[in-house]
Protein backbone atom coordinates (compact mmCIF):
# COMPACT_ATOMS: atom_id res chain seq x y z
CA UNK A 1 0.00 0.00 0.00
CA UNK A 2 1.18 3.35 -0.80
CA UNK A 3 2.61 5.58 1.94
CA UNK A 4 0.71 9.27 1.43
CA UNK A 5 3.57 11.26 2.55
CA UNK A 6 4.38 14.93 1.48
CA UNK A 7 7.60 15.28 -0.46
CA UNK A 8 10.13 18.29 -1.53
CA UNK A 9 9.42 20.43 -4.93
CA UNK A 10 11.71 22.51 -6.84
CA UNK A 11 8.47 24.59 -7.57
CA UNK A 12 6.89 24.23 -4.40
CA UNK A 13 3.05 25.09 -5.70
CA UNK A 14 3.34 28.58 -6.67
CA UNK A 15 -0.62 29.13 -5.20
CA UNK A 16 1.35 29.00 -1.55
CA UNK A 17 3.38 32.20 -2.39
CA UNK A 18 0.41 33.81 -3.16
CA UNK A 19 -1.77 32.01 -0.14
CA UNK A 20 -3.30 35.71 0.93
CA UNK A 21 -4.84 37.20 -2.26
CA UNK A 22 -5.06 34.36 -4.63
CA UNK A 23 -6.79 30.89 -3.56
CA UNK A 24 -5.51 27.75 -4.69
CA UNK A 25 -6.90 25.26 -6.96
CA UNK A 26 -6.36 21.67 -8.73
CA UNK A 27 -4.00 23.14 -11.55
CA UNK A 28 -0.34 22.52 -11.85
CA UNK A 29 0.38 25.88 -13.31
CA UNK A 30 -0.43 29.34 -11.56
CA UNK A 31 -0.98 32.22 -14.00
CA UNK A 32 -3.08 34.66 -11.73
CA UNK A 33 -2.29 38.27 -11.40
CA UNK A 34 -3.28 40.85 -8.40
CA UNK A 35 -3.84 44.24 -9.00
CA UNK A 36 -3.76 47.21 -6.80
CA UNK A 37 -7.38 46.93 -5.56
CA UNK A 38 -7.55 42.97 -5.05
CA UNK A 39 -8.86 41.75 -8.38
CA UNK A 40 -7.40 38.70 -9.78
CA UNK A 41 -7.21 38.49 -13.42
CA UNK A 42 -5.17 36.09 -15.91
CA UNK A 43 -1.77 36.93 -16.65
CA UNK A 44 -0.87 34.28 -20.16
CA UNK A 45 2.36 34.97 -20.01
CA UNK A 46 2.84 32.79 -17.14
CA UNK A 47 1.72 30.08 -19.31
CA UNK A 48 4.40 29.86 -21.92
CA UNK A 49 6.47 27.23 -21.92
CA UNK A 50 9.63 29.02 -21.20
CA UNK A 51 8.01 30.19 -17.67
CA UNK A 52 6.50 26.38 -16.82
CA UNK A 53 8.99 24.90 -13.72
CA UNK A 54 7.99 21.04 -13.70
CA UNK A 55 6.43 20.39 -9.47
CA UNK A 56 8.71 17.92 -9.67
CA UNK A 57 11.66 19.93 -10.86
CA UNK A 58 11.68 17.95 -14.53
CA UNK A 59 9.10 15.71 -16.15
CA UNK A 60 9.09 12.05 -15.66
CA UNK A 61 6.15 10.17 -16.26
CA UNK A 62 7.41 6.80 -15.28
CA UNK A 63 6.82 7.96 -11.75
CA UNK A 64 2.99 7.73 -13.10
CA UNK A 65 2.60 11.12 -10.62
CA UNK A 66 0.24 13.82 -12.17
CA UNK A 67 2.74 16.54 -10.20
CA UNK A 68 5.40 15.01 -12.69
CA UNK A 69 3.33 14.29 -15.30
CA UNK A 70 4.86 16.42 -18.92
CA UNK A 71 4.13 20.25 -19.06
CA UNK A 72 1.26 21.30 -21.62
CA UNK A 73 2.43 23.59 -24.41
CA UNK A 74 0.51 25.89 -25.18
CA UNK A 75 -1.71 25.87 -22.65
CA UNK A 76 -4.53 29.20 -22.11
CA UNK A 77 -5.11 30.60 -19.29
CA UNK A 78 -8.24 29.99 -17.78
CA UNK A 79 -10.12 30.28 -14.67
CA UNK A 80 -11.13 27.52 -12.35
CA UNK A 81 -14.52 28.38 -11.60
CA UNK A 82 -14.58 26.58 -8.25
CA UNK A 83 -11.92 29.17 -6.80
CA UNK A 84 -11.97 31.94 -9.18
CA UNK A 85 -7.94 31.30 -9.43
CA UNK A 86 -6.37 31.09 -13.17
CA UNK A 87 -4.08 28.22 -13.95
CA UNK A 88 -2.85 26.66 -17.66
CA UNK A 89 -4.35 24.34 -19.61
CA UNK A 90 -7.16 23.09 -17.20
CA UNK A 91 -10.13 22.04 -17.79
CA UNK A 92 -12.12 24.34 -20.12
CA UNK A 93 -8.55 25.32 -21.57
CA UNK A 94 -9.00 25.97 -25.27
CA UNK A 95 -7.47 23.47 -27.00
CA UNK A 96 -6.57 21.43 -30.20
CA UNK A 97 -4.62 18.73 -28.73
CA UNK A 98 -3.99 16.78 -25.55
CA UNK A 99 -0.31 18.56 -25.01
CA UNK A 100 -1.85 21.98 -24.64
CA UNK A 101 -3.80 20.46 -21.39
CA UNK A 102 -2.15 20.62 -17.87
CA UNK A 103 -2.97 16.76 -17.95
CA UNK A 104 -6.31 15.42 -18.92
CA UNK A 105 -7.74 15.17 -22.48
CA UNK A 106 -8.71 17.51 -25.18
CA UNK A 107 -12.22 16.87 -26.43
CA UNK A 108 -12.28 17.90 -30.21
CA UNK A 109 -15.71 18.20 -30.25
CA UNK A 110 -15.80 21.14 -27.71
CA UNK A 111 -12.14 21.65 -28.51
CA UNK A 112 -11.70 22.31 -24.73
CA UNK A 113 -9.21 20.54 -21.92
CA UNK A 114 -11.33 17.75 -19.78
CA UNK A 115 -11.10 16.35 -16.69
CA UNK A 116 -12.18 18.75 -14.01
CA UNK A 117 -14.03 17.80 -10.90
CA UNK A 118 -16.29 15.28 -11.22
CA UNK A 119 -15.78 14.28 -15.17
CA UNK A 120 -15.17 10.90 -16.31
CA UNK A 121 -11.08 10.07 -16.51
CA UNK A 122 -11.57 6.83 -19.06
CA UNK A 123 -9.75 4.78 -16.37
CA UNK A 124 -6.69 6.42 -16.36
CA UNK A 125 -5.31 9.23 -14.05
CA UNK A 126 -3.66 10.91 -16.91
CA UNK A 127 -7.57 11.44 -18.34
CA UNK A 128 -8.01 14.12 -15.18
CA UNK A 129 -6.68 18.01 -15.23
CA UNK A 130 -4.00 18.97 -12.99
CA UNK A 131 -3.12 17.46 -9.45
CA UNK A 132 -6.70 15.60 -9.70
CA UNK A 133 -6.55 11.57 -9.52
CA UNK A 134 -9.45 9.06 -10.36
CA UNK A 135 -7.96 6.43 -8.64
CA UNK A 136 -7.58 5.93 -4.94
CA UNK A 137 -3.98 5.81 -3.38
CA UNK A 138 -3.22 1.86 -3.46
CA UNK A 139 -4.27 1.91 -7.25
CA UNK A 140 -7.07 -1.05 -5.62
CA UNK A 141 -10.19 1.05 -6.75
CA UNK A 142 -10.18 2.86 -10.49
CA UNK A 143 -12.19 5.22 -12.61
CA UNK A 144 -13.83 7.24 -9.69
CA UNK A 145 -14.35 11.12 -10.80
CA UNK A 146 -11.64 13.03 -11.31
CA UNK A 147 -11.31 14.63 -7.88
CA UNK A 148 -14.42 12.23 -6.03
CA UNK A 149 -14.67 10.62 -3.12
CA UNK A 150 -12.37 8.18 -2.77
CA UNK A 151 -9.74 9.34 -5.26
CA UNK A 152 -6.34 10.03 -4.09
CA UNK A 153 -5.37 13.35 -3.07
CA UNK A 154 -1.86 13.99 -2.30
CA UNK A 155 0.14 14.15 -4.93
CA UNK A 156 4.00 14.36 -3.18
CA UNK A 157 4.93 17.16 -5.65
CA UNK A 158 2.20 19.41 -5.03
CA UNK A 159 4.04 20.32 -1.85
CA UNK A 160 7.68 21.76 -0.50
CA UNK A 161 9.52 20.89 2.53
CA UNK A 162 9.33 24.10 3.84
CA UNK A 163 5.28 23.53 3.80
CA UNK A 164 3.60 23.18 7.13
CA UNK A 165 1.66 20.68 8.13
CA UNK A 166 -1.54 22.84 8.23
CA UNK A 167 -0.73 24.09 4.42
CA UNK A 168 -0.20 21.11 2.98
CA UNK A 169 -3.64 20.20 4.17
CA UNK A 170 -5.15 22.96 2.76
CA UNK A 171 -3.32 22.48 -0.37
CA UNK A 172 -4.57 18.92 -0.76
CA UNK A 173 -7.73 20.30 -0.15
CA UNK A 174 -8.15 22.11 -3.40
CA UNK A 175 -7.62 18.27 -5.11
CA UNK A 176 -11.27 17.04 -3.89
CA UNK A 177 -14.34 18.00 -4.90
CA UNK A 178 -15.79 17.48 -1.20
CA UNK A 179 -13.37 20.27 -0.23
CA UNK A 180 -11.76 17.39 1.94
CA UNK A 181 -8.39 15.32 1.49
CA UNK A 182 -8.12 12.51 4.19
CA UNK A 183 -5.26 12.58 5.97
CA UNK A 184 -5.97 8.77 6.91
CA UNK A 185 -5.41 7.16 3.98
CA UNK A 186 -4.51 10.37 1.24
CA UNK A 187 -7.92 10.34 -0.09
CA UNK A 188 -10.85 12.50 -0.99
CA UNK A 189 -13.40 12.14 1.45
CA UNK A 190 -16.24 13.66 3.39
CA UNK A 191 -16.25 15.72 6.23
CA UNK A 192 -16.88 14.35 9.75
CA UNK A 193 -19.94 15.77 10.99
CA UNK A 194 -20.68 17.50 14.40
CA UNK A 195 -20.32 14.68 16.93
CA UNK A 196 -18.55 12.29 14.97
CA UNK A 197 -15.25 11.20 16.12
CA UNK A 198 -12.27 12.49 14.90
CA UNK A 199 -9.37 10.94 16.46
CA UNK A 200 -8.10 9.58 13.00
CA UNK A 201 -7.93 13.18 11.42
CA UNK A 202 -8.15 16.03 13.70
CA UNK A 203 -8.29 18.29 11.07
CA UNK A 204 -11.31 17.01 8.91
CA UNK A 205 -14.36 18.61 10.91
CA UNK A 206 -16.64 19.96 8.84
CA UNK A 207 -19.19 22.64 9.73
CA UNK A 208 -22.46 22.85 11.96
CA UNK A 209 -25.54 23.05 10.18
CA UNK A 210 -24.93 27.38 10.79
CA UNK A 211 -22.26 26.86 8.49
CA UNK A 212 -19.34 27.27 12.04
CA UNK A 213 -16.32 25.44 11.46
CA UNK A 214 -16.00 22.40 14.07
CA UNK A 215 -12.85 21.73 15.81
CA UNK A 216 -11.85 18.14 16.92
CA UNK A 217 -11.84 18.65 20.24
CA UNK A 218 -10.79 16.33 23.42
CA UNK A 219 -13.33 15.58 26.08
CA UNK A 220 -12.86 14.47 29.48
CA UNK A 221 -12.59 10.73 28.94
CA UNK A 222 -9.32 11.31 26.36
CA UNK A 223 -12.32 10.88 23.26
CA UNK A 224 -12.00 13.25 20.08
CA UNK A 225 -14.93 14.14 18.60
CA UNK A 226 -15.88 17.21 16.21
CA UNK A 227 -17.62 19.92 18.44
CA UNK A 228 -18.41 23.80 18.18
CA UNK A 229 -15.04 25.40 19.15
CA UNK A 230 -15.14 27.28 22.64
CA UNK A 231 -12.73 28.69 24.75
CA UNK A 232 -12.42 25.85 27.19
CA UNK A 233 -8.74 24.55 28.06
CA UNK A 234 -9.88 21.72 26.41
CA UNK A 235 -10.92 22.84 22.85
CA UNK A 236 -7.27 25.03 23.22
CA UNK A 237 -5.16 21.96 23.99
CA UNK A 238 -6.81 19.91 20.89
CA UNK A 239 -6.46 22.78 18.55
CA UNK A 240 -2.46 23.35 19.64
CA UNK A 241 -2.04 19.60 18.86
CA UNK A 242 -3.36 19.51 15.72
CA UNK A 243 -0.24 20.15 13.94
CA UNK A 244 2.38 17.98 15.50
CA UNK A 245 -1.07 14.98 15.11
CA UNK A 246 -0.94 15.76 11.15
CA UNK A 247 2.81 15.57 10.89
CA UNK A 248 3.49 11.91 12.93
CA UNK A 249 1.70 10.74 9.67
CA UNK A 250 4.53 12.46 7.58
CA UNK A 251 8.19 11.10 8.04
CA UNK A 252 10.17 11.96 10.89
CA UNK A 253 12.27 14.83 10.52
CA UNK A 254 15.30 12.59 10.10
CA UNK A 255 14.26 11.19 6.70
CA UNK A 256 12.93 12.29 3.57
CA UNK A 257 9.89 11.37 1.53
CA UNK A 258 11.15 9.74 -1.76
CA UNK A 259 9.14 8.35 -4.48
CA UNK A 260 8.54 4.62 -5.11
CA UNK A 261 9.32 4.02 -8.89
CA UNK A 262 6.30 2.74 -10.86
CA UNK A 263 3.75 3.66 -7.95
CA UNK A 264 2.28 6.74 -6.46
CA UNK A 265 3.52 5.72 -2.79
CA UNK A 266 6.39 7.37 -0.92
CA UNK A 267 8.97 5.49 1.63
CA UNK A 268 10.27 7.65 4.42
CA UNK A 269 14.45 7.38 3.50
CA UNK A 270 17.49 8.07 5.53
CA UNK A 271 19.55 10.38 2.74
CA UNK A 272 22.22 10.94 4.79
CA UNK A 273 22.59 6.74 5.46
CA UNK A 274 20.59 4.90 2.71
CA UNK A 275 23.01 3.10 0.33
CA UNK A 276 21.10 3.38 -2.73
CA UNK A 277 19.66 6.93 -2.20
CA UNK A 278 22.73 8.62 -1.02
CA UNK A 279 22.27 12.61 -0.20
CA UNK A 280 18.98 12.75 -1.89
CA UNK A 281 16.25 10.64 -3.29
CA UNK A 282 16.89 8.38 -6.35
CA UNK A 283 14.24 10.89 -8.21
CA UNK A 284 15.98 14.11 -6.89
CA UNK A 285 19.29 12.53 -7.91
CA UNK A 286 20.41 10.86 -4.85
CA UNK A 287 23.33 8.62 -5.78
CA UNK A 288 23.44 4.52 -5.61
CA UNK A 289 26.60 3.58 -4.08
CA UNK A 290 26.64 0.42 -4.83
CA UNK A 291 26.19 1.00 -8.47
CA UNK A 292 29.78 3.12 -8.43
CA UNK A 293 31.89 1.10 -11.11
CA UNK A 294 34.58 -1.56 -9.25
CA UNK A 295 33.85 -0.92 -5.75
CA UNK A 296 33.72 -4.10 -3.30
CA UNK A 297 32.53 -2.26 -0.18
CA UNK A 298 30.53 1.18 -0.01
CA UNK A 299 28.62 2.86 2.52
CA UNK A 300 26.62 6.13 2.48
CA UNK A 301 27.98 8.49 5.14
CA UNK A 302 26.75 12.06 5.93
CA UNK A 303 24.77 11.55 2.81
CA UNK A 304 28.18 11.06 0.68
CA UNK A 305 29.19 7.81 -0.91
CA UNK A 306 32.02 6.32 1.11
CA UNK A 307 34.15 3.64 -0.59
CA UNK A 308 36.12 1.00 2.00
CA UNK A 309 37.41 -1.50 -0.81
CA UNK A 310 37.34 -2.11 -4.62
CA UNK A 311 36.99 -5.01 -6.47
CA UNK A 312 39.52 -6.91 -8.04
CA UNK A 313 41.09 -5.45 -10.48
CA UNK A 314 40.76 -1.95 -9.45
CA UNK A 315 42.56 0.15 -6.73
CA UNK A 316 41.64 3.05 -4.90
CA UNK A 317 42.66 6.94 -6.27
CA UNK A 318 42.30 9.06 -2.89
CA UNK A 319 42.45 12.23 -5.46
CA UNK A 320 39.01 10.93 -7.36
CA UNK A 321 37.70 9.27 -4.07
CA UNK A 322 37.01 6.13 -6.38
CA UNK A 323 38.22 2.89 -7.72
CA UNK A 324 40.17 2.93 -10.88
CA UNK A 325 41.21 0.07 -13.15
CA UNK A 326 44.45 -0.94 -13.02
Amino acid sequence: MHATLALASLASFATVAFAQTIPGGYGRYPCSQVNEFGDIFADPNQCLSENLINPAGGADESLQLQGSNNDPVGAQCVEETETGAFFCGIAGAACDSDEQCDNGLCDLASNTCQGGFSQDCGGADSGCSGFLYCTNADGSVVNIPCGGVGAFCQDPFATSDDTSAEDAALIYNNFCVTGYCSNVDGNCANRFAEGEDCSADVLGCGVDGNGVQLDCITGTGGEQTCQVPSASPAAGRSRSRRSALHRRNLCPASHTACAVEGAKGFECVDISSNIEQCGACASQGGVDCTAIEGVAAVGCVAGTCEIWSCEDGFTYDAASGSCTSA
